[in-house]
């Protein structure tokens, strides 16, 4: 059974309207014993009413213990996927720039990435207002919240890429100062 079928569906529905009427009887006799003045009956009508209201809470709270746990039976279901036997798994290959006759390799991307940018200059890269990943590459200040900028040099630099991304960022920057550089990853 995956969900609730609509005649179960509808008899709940009918209940809550059912339990809301009485509900708002018993508030409209407690409003007319109240100007009665016979507070013994407000307070009978007033404990009705409040058992009235728990007995809709609870029987909400069931249906939605119900849906909830189909759901999550559901999900696991949902969730499980297929090897894609195209995809695979192998060490990634080292990211080197080259620049003029200089080689750059760090152990990260990111700090091949930044090294690469000092060495072109920080000065001259931020003339150019690139964006990387719609965060400014270079800035003065801290874009705020954004935990992948390193403070180097008086500049704010993102460093949030990947091989493709840094390659294209710094064959865009090499095409635009006339900078020899070579990627090879």
């Amino acid at each position: 059974m995956n969900k609730l079928p609509e005649a179960v569906t509808s008899k709940f529905n009918e209940l809550y309207l059912t339990l809301n009427k009485a509900t708002d009887d018993l508030k409209i006799e407690g409003a007319e014993a109240i100007l009665m003045g016979d507070y013994s009956q407000v307070t009978n009508l007033n404990d009705l009413c409040q058992k009235l209201q728990a007995l809709e809470v609870e029987v909400k709270s069931t249906v939605n213990n119900f849906n909830a746990k189909y759901n999550g039976h559901q999900a696991k279901t949902v969730t499980f996927r297929k090897k894609n036997r195209n995809r695979t798994r192998k060490p990634s290959t080292p990211f080197r720039v080259q620049l003029s006759n200089q080689i750059i390799e760090e152990p990260t991307i990111a700090q091949t990435f930044l090294k690469a940018l000092r060495i072109i200059g920080f000065d001259r890269v931020a003339k150019l207002n690139m964006m990387v990943t719609n965060i400014p590459l270079m800035a003065k200040k801290s874009v705020n919240g954004y935990q992948t900028q390193k403070r180097c040099d008086g500049w704010y630099i993102t460093t949030h890429v990947n091989k493709y991304t840094a390659t294209n960022v710094l064959e865009g920057i090499g095409r635009q100062l006339s900078i020899p550089i070579k990627i090879e990853s």
